[in-house]
Formats: structure tokens, C-alpha cells, sequence
């Protein structure tokens, strides 16, 4: 009986101290409105596809970009992260100084192994929301290729490496281990 409480001791003591960076299939999604403090946004919780486009449907993003521009402030923006692959997906609008209504689609992905940058951020502009419907589609798929082939036909916005987001990446998902 002492051996067997041992290896079950020896066991629970192992499994904690694995990596948070372990496979968790799941994705989990948050928002951003333009007055909140990016550095306190927290995952509203797990989703699927057809949540994630009713958020979607749902956000008032144009009255959020409007304030965005008024205030100054962040970009309103809805992000899904799958916990599995490691990647994230994010919406953000903004309007120009003539109101007209526009998206930034961001893909957030691992960086190469031993690169200093643990993941790397594609931002595209896209003006119309029944293409990002279709990215989104794609993304809880996990088609990679495809969702890279549509992405490469909007103009791309920026490419950036994400050196400073990774540990609260990491605490988030450990939540959801």
C-alpha cells in the first residue's frame, strides 16, 4: 500500500510541474473595447465557431472605432486563441476621418525555435467583414494554408515578432489546462 501512495504521490508531483506550454484542445476568446487597459484584458472564456461569429455579429464596432478615434485609445478588438496550435487570430476596426468603417485582421503564430521571439504577428487590412467571416472559419478549422492563402490576398499591414506577450499567453492558458 506505501508503494502504491508513493507512485501516486511521485505522479501528481510530476504532472504539476509540466510545462504550461502542453496541447490543450480548446480555444478561448476575449474582447477589447476602445476605453479598457489592454494590459488588464482577460479571456471571456472557451468557444466554437458559431460563437465566435455571433460575438462577431454582435460587437458594435463601428461605435468602438468611432471612440477609438474620438479618445485616442485602443483599437476595439475580439481575439480567439487556439490553445492546441498555439496561434491567435484577432478583429480590430478603426474609421478614418471620413467615418468609413475598416478591419485589421492580425495572425499570431510560433516563432522558429531558438529565435528570441516566441511568436511572430502578421496584421492584413481588410475592408469587408464576409472575408473575415471566412478567415475565421478557416482558423477553428486549423487550415493553415488555406487561411494563409486568403490572408496573402489583402494587402498586409505590418509584420512584427511578439517578444513581450508570450508569458501572459502562458499564464492564460495555463487556466485552461
Amino acid at each position: 500500500m506505501r508503494i502504491a501512495s508513493f507512485f501516486l504521490l511521485l505522479l501528481g508531483l510530476l504532472s504539476c510541474g509540466e510545462s504550461a506550454n502542453r496541447p490543450v484542445d480548446v480555444f478561448v476568446w476575449d474582447q477589447l473595447r476602445a476605453h479598457e487597459d489592454p494590459e488588464q484584458v482577460e479571456p471571456v472564456g472557451k468557444c466554437d465557431v458559431d460563437g465566435f461569429l455571433a460575438e462577431m455579429e454582435r460587437f458594435p464596432w463601428h461605435e468602438q472605432a468611432r471612440e477609438a478615434l474620438k479618445f485616442r485609445k485602443n483599437s476595439p478588438t475580439l481575439s480567439v486563441t487556439d490553445l492546441k496550435t498555439d496561434r491567435s487570430f484577432f478583429i480590430s476596426s478603426a474609421v478614418d476621418d471620413k467615418d468609413r468603417l475598416g478591419y485589421f485582421i492580425g495572425y499570431i503564430h510560433p516563432g522558429e525555435e531558438g529565435t528570441r521571439a516566441r511568436r511572430y504577428v502578421s496584421i492584413y487590412e481588410v475592408e469587408q467583414m464576409e472575408a473575415i467571416r471566412e478567415m475565421v472559419v478557416l482558423f477553428f478549422r486549423r487550415d493553415e494554408d488555406a487561411l494563409k492563402r486568403l490572408l496573402a490576398e489583402q494587402p498586409k499591414y505590418m509584420d512584427t515578432r511578439d517578444n513581450t506577450s508570450w508569458e501572459k499567453y502562458l499564464k492564460m492558458k495555463q487556466k485552461f489546462i
